[in-house]
C-alpha cells in the first residue's frame, strides 16, 4: 500500500515554481532582459501586445547560447553563473537561480533563437508548456530573441486573475523605466502594440537615461548627486520642491546595477529632503548604490526586490549625508553678500579751489542788478474752494468752545453704499423672493472675483435644514476672526462660519451637478504642455473617459509631454498641472478601475484647490456672499469632508462663562 506522501510530478513542480517567478507578463520579461544584461548585451528590445498576455518578444545582441547547452538552458535549477555556496554570498550577476526559463516555458509557448559569434548558423527551439518540440537550425544575428505567445495557457487560474491589458501594459512600461534607469550604457528600446515608448541612448550616461524618461524640465530641475561615505559610493540625481510627486513610485534604487526596493533607502532619502518638499508630497530619485557585493544579500525573494544590508544602519546614515551635501551644493536661491536697501551715494572727487588776483578794470565795473527774492508759496491748497463739501460719515461732535448749529430738520441717515457690505444687515429671503432675486437680470455686471454671486453659481440642491429657525430674523456681520472665520450676530447665537468650509461645499455642490448634467468642462484657448513619462499617459489613457467626466481632457504632444485641451469649469488654469499630477498619483497607487467614490475624490480634489483657504483675506462681497448662502439654506450643513460649517455660541452659554448668570 502507497504511503500518504509522493513525490510530485516534473509538471506540477514546473507550474509551482512559474507561480512564484512569473507572476505576470513584467515578471516574464524582467527575467529574459536581465539574462541579456548578463550575456553582455549592448541593445535590447522588448515588444509587447495586448500587455504582453498574448506576445511578448525580448532580443539582444549578447553572447548568445551554445548548441550543447540549448536543451540544458530549460531546465529547473540550472544556470551558468554560480558553481559553488560560496558564490551565493558575493552574487555579482543579475540572474543566480536557473529556475526563470523554465517556469517561463513551463506556462507558454516559448521561441527561442540564439547565435554565438563562434558560430555559422543559429539555433531554432520551440518549447510548448514545458515540453521541446523541435531544435533545428536557422539564419539569425548573433545574440538570443525570446518570443512567449499565449501565457498562462494551460493555468486559467492564473490567468484569470491578471489585469486587463492595457493595466498589465502599465507594468510592462514601468519595468522597462527602471531598466532603463539601472543601465545608462545599454541601448534599450519598447515596443507597444506598434509604437515605440522607450527609446534610449545607451551612451553610458545617466543623465541620459533621465531624459529619455522624465524630459528635459525634470532633468533641469534634479539635483545630482555624487558622493561616497562608509565604504559606499553613491550617484544619481534627486529632485524635491515641484519635482515632488504623490507617491514613492518614482523613488528608484539600484544596488550594484540591481533595481530594489528598500524602505530602508526611501526613509534616508526623504530625511535629507525633509524640508525642501511640498506637504504631502515625496522626493523622486534615481540613485545608484555601489558598494562590496558581501555587504548586500539580494536572495531574499524569487523576485529579487528585496534586499538585505549587513549594516543597515550605516547605509542610511551615509545615503542621507551624502544627499543633504548634494543639495546644500546646489542651493534654489542665492543671496546676494550685501543687501542695500537705498542706492550708494557716488563717490566725492575733491576740488582744489585757487583765488585770482583782482584786477582794477574788473573792480570798475557795475554792480549787477539782483532781482528780489520771490518767496514761493505752496500751491497745494489753492484749488481747494473755501467751503468744499467734505462728505463724512459722523458728524462732528459739539464742543462748549464750537457750539454747534441747531439742524432745522432731523439729519439723513447715511446711505447704504456708505456702510461696508459686510456690515450692513443681512435680511433672510424666503425660498421665492430668493428665486426671483436670482433669476432677474443684474443691471450691472457683477466684478470678476473668487466668489461670483451669480445665478450659475446656485445650485438646485434641496432645502436643507441648519441650525437657523425658520423665523426671518436680521443677521449682523461682526468681521473675521484668523482671516478664517466669519462672526455673525444672529438672534441670541454668535455664529463663527467656516469659511473654507462653506466654500468647499459651494464648488462641490456645483461641480456635482455640472457633472450629472455632462457640462462640467471648458475647452482652454492655449492649451497647456505638461511633461509625463510613457507610463504616466498610459494611465492617462486607459483612464480617459473618466477623466473627461469632470472636465480634464488630455491630448498626446510629442514623446514626453501632453497637452491639456479642457479643465474643470471651476479650475483655474495654474491649477490645472497640480491637479493632472495628483490624479496620477491617485492612479498609480490604486491601478484600478475609477469607481463612484474615486469619481466623488477626484471632484472633492477639485473643489479643494478651487476654494479659499483658511488664513486667506477676502473682501466684503465675498463675505457676504458665503454668509447669504448659510442663512438662505443653499447649501448642505456639512462640508464635502464631514466637518460642520457653523458653530453657534448662545448668549445664555456666554453670559455663563462670565458669571453674569447663576
Amino acid at each position: 500500500m502507497a504511503g500518504k506522501i509522493q513525490l510530485l510530478s516534473d509538471e506540477v513542480i514546473g507550474k509551482i515554481a512559474a507561480g512564484e517567478v512569473v507572476e505576470r507578463p513584467a515578471a516574464a520579461i524582467k527575467e529574459l532582459v536581465e539574462n541579456s544584461l548578463d550575456a553582455g548585451a549592448s541593445a535590447v528590445t522588448v515588444e509587447i501586445r495586448d500587455g504582453g498576455i498574448s506576445y511578448f518578444r525580448v532580443t539582444d545582441n549578447g553572447s548568445g547560447i551554445r548548441g550543447e547547452d540549448i536543451r540544458m538552458a530549460f531546465e529547473r535549477h540550472a544556470t551558468s553563473k554560480i558553481r559553488r555556496t560560496d558564490d551565493l554570498f558575493s552574487i555579482q550577476t543579475l540572474g543566480f537561480r536557473g529556475e526563470a526559463l523554465a517556469s517561463i516555458a513551463a506556462v507558454a509557448h516559448v521561441t527561442c533563437t540564439t547565435r554565438t559569434k563562434a558560430d555559422q548558423s543559429g539555433i531554432k527551439v520551440q518549447n510548448n508548456g514545458g515540453t521541446i518540440e523541435s531544435i533545428e537550425e536557422a539564419a539569425c544575428p548573433e545574440g538570443t530573441t525570446f518570443v512567449v505567445r499565449d501565457l498562462f495557457f494551460n493555468t486559467p487560474v492564473r490567468l484569470k486573475f491578471l489585469k486587463k491589458p492595457v493595466t498589465e501594459a502599465g507594468y510592462v512600461s514601468d519595468l522597462m523605466m527602471r531598466l532603463i534607469l539601472s543601465r545608462p550604457d545599454v541601448s534599450f528600446r519598447y515596443i507597444s502594440q506598434g509604437k515605440t515608448l522607450y527609446h534610449s541612448a545607451g551612451d553610458g550616461k545617466l543623465s541620459s537615461a533621465v531624459f529619455s524618461i522624465y524630459g528635459r524640465e525634470m532633468l533641469r530641475s534634479m539635483h545630482e548627486v555624487d558622493g561616497h561615505q562608509a565604504g559606499l559610493i553613491l550617484k544619481g540625481f534627486v529632485g524635491v520642491g515641484e519635482s515632488g510627486r504623490g507617491s514613492r513610485n518614482h523613488q528608484s534604487f539600484f544596488i550594484n546595477g540591481r533595481y530594489m526596493k528598500s524602505s530602508i533607502l526611501s526613509a534616508a532619502v526623504e530625511a535629507a529632503c525633509r524640508e525642501r518638499v511640498l506637504s504631502g508630497k515625496y522626493p523622486t530619485c534615481v540613485l545608484h548604490l555601489t558598494m562590496p557585493y558581501d555587504t548586500v544579500d539580494v536572495n531574499v525573494h524569487p523576485n529579487k526586490l528585496e534586499v538585505r544590508f549587513q549594516n543597515e544602519a550605516a547605509v542610511a546614515e551615509a545615503v542621507e549625508a551624502i544627499v543633504t551635501d548634494a543639495l546644500a551644493d546646489k542651493a534654489p536661491v542665492e543671496q546676494p553678500d550685501v543687501l542695500r536697501l537705498t542706492p550708494e551715494p557716488p563717490p566725492t572727487v575733491p576740488v582744489t579751489v585757487v583765488r585770482q588776483p583782482v584786477t582794477a578794470s574788473e573792480t570798475a565795473q557795475p554792480e549787477a542788478t539782483v532781482p528780489p527774492k520771490v518767496e514761493k508759496k505752496p500751491t497745494v491748497g489753492m484749488e481747494i474752494p473755501q467751503k468744499a463739501a467734505i462728505p463724512a460719515k459722523n458728524p462732528p461732535i459739539p464742543t462748549p468752545s464750537t457750539p454747534a448749529e441747531k439742524p432745522s430738520e432731523p439729519p439723513k441717515p447715511a446711505p447704504d453704499d456708505a456702510i461696508p457690505a459686510w456690515k450692513q444687515p443681512l435680511v433672510m429671503r424666503s425660498p421665492s423672493a430668493l428665486a426671483q432675486h436670482y433669476n432677474a437680470e443684474p443691471a450691472v455686471p457683477p466684478p470678476a472675483n473668487l466668489l461670483k454671486p451669480t445665478a450659475s453659481l446656485v445650485s438646485t440642491i434641496p432645502v436643507q435644514q441648519t441650525i437657523l429657525p425658520n423665523e426671518q430674523t436680521n443677521m449682523r456681520i461682526i468681521g473675521t476672526l484668523f482671516d478664517s472665520y466669519i462672526l455673525v450676530e444672529y438672534a441670541d447665537n454668535l455664529m463663527l462660519i467656516d469659511q473654507q468650509a462653506v466654500h468647499e461645499r459651494v464648488m462641490f455642490d456645483r461641480m456635482m451637478k455640472a457633472l450629472d448634467q455632462h457640462r462640467c468642462g471648458q475647452e482652454m484657448l492655449v492649451p497647456m504642455i505638461v511633461s509625463l513619462t510613457r507610463r504616466e499617459q498610459q494611465l492617462l489613457d486607459e483612464h480617459a473617459r473618466e477623466l473627461a467626466d469632470i472636465g480634464l481632457v488630455v491630448e498626446p504632444f510629442g514623446e514626453n509631454e501632453v497637452s491639456i485641451r479642457s479643465i474643470p469649469m471651476i479650475l483655474g488654469q495654474p491649477q490645472a498641472a497640480g491637479l493632472l499630477r495628483d490624479i496620477i498619483d491617485q492612479l498609480e497607487n490604486e491601478r484600478g478601475v475609477v469607481s463612484l467614490e474615486k469619481r466623488r475624490a477626484a471632484i472633492l480634489a477639485l473643489a479643494c484647490k478651487r476654494s479659499v483657504r483658511s488664513g486667506e483675506r477676502l473682501n466684503d462681497a465675498d463675505i457676504r456672499e458665503l454668509v447669504s448662502r448659510v442663512a438662505d439654506k443653499r447649501v448642505i450643513p456639512a462640508s464635502p469632508r464631514g466637518t460642520p460649517l457653523v458653530v453657534a455660541l448662545n448668549k445664555t452659554d456666554i453670559d455663563r462663562r462670565f458669571r453674569r448668570m447663576q
